[in-house]
């Protein structure tokens, strides 16, 4: 068997598999760790990174993170982020979890680099966890770009921003966002994947080579569950990834992190700025 290489030490939680199932699992597991492989198997689901799951207990399964990878046993491709079709196979399931380990890397370290972009103290630089909420006022100085070809989602999307007091401004293709992010700075972006002309996809590229953008939160919209598609949008430069239909409980909790991050952001840069001024 090939080896398997990770970046950062992994939890995984087991929820409803059998003992022979199981059993796969920590074989494979159980080999890479010996070549290296940081991974630990946890009893506790809300510590884990990485959720393996069957069919019918992923039905069971409540709250789950948005920077949790769930792995599911199943033919259905429209479960969890992952998929495995039984019956297992140790050939098969170290492929798979070769894919698994990657996607857990990428949205470990777009967690990451939102929490060590969210705040400096004076003395010392420090990643924190939950930076601090916006108050309204500060919400109502945010705009927010929408960018879908559809007029159904920029509308639900205009009302789910009204609701945390965020302004917004909309385009219906990547070519008309391009033109608008020349214009102003937008605090935050929501972006489709699927539209006429440039897809999302090109569209984030362009907008991230904009040294303007480079930091802007760029939220992706996809109807796909493919977990390939939300590595490919991190790695065309987005920042999260919502699945649509947009679920309010979903759109609101993203929101509310990556608004308080900018709100955070934007005080550091005014203080820099600030202190700058003082120096020169």
């Amino acid at each position: 068997m090939n080896t398997i290489n990770n970046k950062n030490n992994i939890c995984i939680h087991f929820v409803g598999l059998q003992s022979r199932e199981r059993m796969i699992f920590e074989r494979v597991i159980n080999f890479n760790k010996t070549h290296g492989l940081q991974v630990q198997i946890c009893n506790d689901i809300t510590s884990a990174h990485l959720v393996i799951s069957t069919e019918f207990a992923f039905s069971r399964l409540r709250q789950i993170e948005n920077d949790q990878v769930i792995w599911v046993i199943t033919k259905n491709v429209a479960l969890g982020d992952i998929q495995i079709e039984p019956p297992l196979f140790i050939s098969q399931v170290m492929k798979v979890l070769e894919n698994a380990i990657k996607l857990v890397n990428k949205k470990q370290e777009v967690k990451h680099s939102i929490q060590a972009s969210a705040s400096k103290t004076t003395h010392n630089e420090k990643a924190i966890s939950e930076p601090n909420e916006p108050s309204d006022s500060e919400k109502a100085m945010l705009c927010a770009l929408v960018i879908d070809d559809s007029s159904a989602i920029r509308k639900q999307l205009e009302l789910e921003l009204r609701i945390s007091k965020v302004a917004a401004d909309f385009a219906e293709s990547g070519e008309q966002a391009l033109e608008k992010v020349k214009q102003r700075q937008f605090d935050l972006i929501f972006l489709d994947i699927m539209m006429p002309g440039i897809d999302g996809y090109e569209t984030c590229k362009l907008i991230r080579a904009n040294t303007e953008y480079k930091k802007t939160p760029i939220i992706m919209l996809s109807g796909k569950t493919s977990p390939l598609d939300e590595v490919q949008g991190i790695i065309a430069g987005a920042t999260s990834y919502l699945t649509k239909p947009v679920k309010s409980a979903d759109f609101q909790k993203v929101l509310a992190r990556v608004t308080a991050w900018v709100t955070n952001f934007k005080a550091e840069e005014q203080k820099k700025k600030q202190l700058l001024n003082r120096v020169t």
